[in-house]
């Protein structure tokens, strides 16, 4: 071989050699942690403490437990949480849960109960 090939060969031998380790040897820049995602802010609820003006000749308004269904076109009589909207922890006067010992065929006519008699 001639001493050009050689010198060719050796040099082509250690630009392969040089591109093999500077891939092994490059390191990445340390990254920053990325903060954490805070989470949303629950707003505080806010609870009708007393009745609007308008509502407070047609007591008692009622709150009627999740599912509960009156026969009629008219709906829920009095439902508090459809016009007025959530209670708080003390209810504001003239708002009682319903109870259908008390509501039954006196201002409520539950889906399946008969009023008449």
């Amino acid at each position: 071989m001639s001493r050009a090939a050689t010198l060719l060969t050796s040099l082509a031998g250690l630009v392969v050699a040089a591109g093999a380790l500077s891939g092994c040897v490059t390191t990445t820049a340390p990254q920053a942690e990325l903060p954490l995602p805070t989470p949303p802010v629950t707003p505080t609820p806010t609870y009708a403490t007393e009745l609007p003006e308008w509502a407070r000749d047609a007591t008692p308004w009622l709150i009627y437990p999740d599912g509960f269904e009156c026969g009629g076109t008219e709906g829920r009589p009095n439902d508090f949480r459809a016009l007025i909207g959530e209670p708080g922890p003390v209810l504001p006067e003239g708002v009682e849960y319903y109870d259908p010992a008390k509501h039954d065929c006196v201002i409520v006519v539950p889906v399946g109960v008969s009023c008449t008699g």
